[in-house]
C-alpha cells in the first residue's frame, strides 16, 4: 500500500516480528479463556426442503460455488503474472485455492446431514484457506524463504479442529479463523508488498464479512424471500466471491518499482 511503501525491509520486519507476537498473545487467549462448546441450534438451517434425492438442497448445491473458484484459482497458479510472485507466495496462494476446492465437498457433505461429527469436515478444509491466505499475505511481504512457516500455520489452524474435536473446546478455532482475518488486516496495513492492487484484500475481506452477516440471519433471510433462498445458501455464494475477487487480484497484479 501507499502509506507503507517507503519502510525498509528492517523495519517491515520489526513490524513483522510485532503481528508474531499478536499472533502468540491470541493464542495464550484461545486456550486461556473459558470454554466454548458448540451450540446445537447452529445445525439447525432454515432451508431444510430437499430436491432431486438431495437433502437441504439449497445449503448443500451453493457450495459448487467453492469448487469452481477453488478449480479457477489452481488452475490461475500456472500463469505467468502469478507465478512471477516466487515459490514461497506461490504454495500458500495454492493452498488457499485448494482448501477452497476441499472446503466444497467437505460443507457440502456437512450439509447432507447437519452434525457435529460432520461439522469437523467442513471446518478443516476451512482452515487451509484461512491460514494460507494469511502465510500468503506476510510471505510476499517478509520476503519468506522457506514453506515451514506455511506448514505451521496450516498444521495450526489443522490442529485446532482437531482439539475441537476431541476436547468440545471450540474456542480456539473461533480464535485461529477470526485471529487469521485479524491479523492479515494489520498485515496489509503496515507491511509494504511488492504487488499491486493489494487493497483489494480489504474487499475480499468485506465481502466475506457480508457473507458472514447472511449466515448469522439464515433465517431472516430466508422469511424475508418469502422462502426462496436462505442467508446460509447466499453465505456460500457471497464468500466464494470474496475469493474470486482474491483471484482477480492475483491476474492483475504487476510488480511495483523499487
Amino acid at each position: 500500500m501507499a502509506a507503507t511503501a517507503g519502510v525498509s525491509v528492517a523495519a517491515a520486519r520489526k513490524r513483522g516480528y510485532l503481528l508474531a507476537l499478536a499472533g502468540v498473545v491470541l493464542a495464550v487467549l484461545a486456550f486461556a479463556l473459558p470454554p466454548v462448546a458448540q451450540p446445537q441450534a447452529y445445525h439447525g438451517f432454515a432451508d431444510a426442503r430437499g430436491w432431486l434425492g438431495v437433502p437441504n438442497f439449497g445449503d448443500v448445491m451453493s457450495n459448487l460455488a467453492f469448487l469452481l473458484v477453488g478449480v479457477l484459482g489452481l488452475s490461475a497458479m500456472r500463469e505467468p503474472r502469478v507465478q512471477a510472485m516466487g515459490r514461497i507466495p506461490l504454495h500458500a496462494y495454492a493452498l488457499t485455492f485448494a482448501g477452497l476446492a476441499l472446503t466444497a465437498f467437505g460443507s457440502a457433505y456437512y450439509h447432507w446431514a447437519p452434525s457435529d461429527a460432520r461439522l469437523v469436515w467442513d471446518r478443516l478444509p476451512m482452515t487451509l484457506v484461512f491460514m494460507p491466505l494469511l502465510a500468503a499475505t506476510l510471505a510476499e511481504r517478509l520476503r519468506w524463504r522457506s514453506d515451514l512457516p506455511l506448514l505451521g500455520l496450516s498444521l495450526l489452524g489443522v490442529g485446532c479442529v482437531v482439539y475441537w474435536n476431541v476436547t468440545g473446546n471450540l474456542l480456539p478455532y473461533f480464535v485461529a479463523e477470526g485471529g487469521s482475518i485479524l491479523l492479515l488486516l494489520l498485515a496489509v496495513a503496515l507491511l509494504p508488498t511488492p504487488w499491486s492492487g493489494r487493497a483489494q484484500l480489504f474487499a475480499v475481506l468485506g465481502t466475506y464479512l457480508v457473507a458472514f452477516a447472511c449466515e448469522q440471519g439464515d433465517k431472516q433471510v430466508f422469511q424475508a424471500t418469502g422462502g426462496t433462498v436462505s442467508g446460509h445458501t447466499i453465505k456460500h455464494l457471497v464468500a466464494a466471491l470474496a475469493f474470486y475477487v482474491l483471484l482477480r487480484m492475483l491476474r492483475r497484479q504487476q510488480p511495483i518499482d523499487g
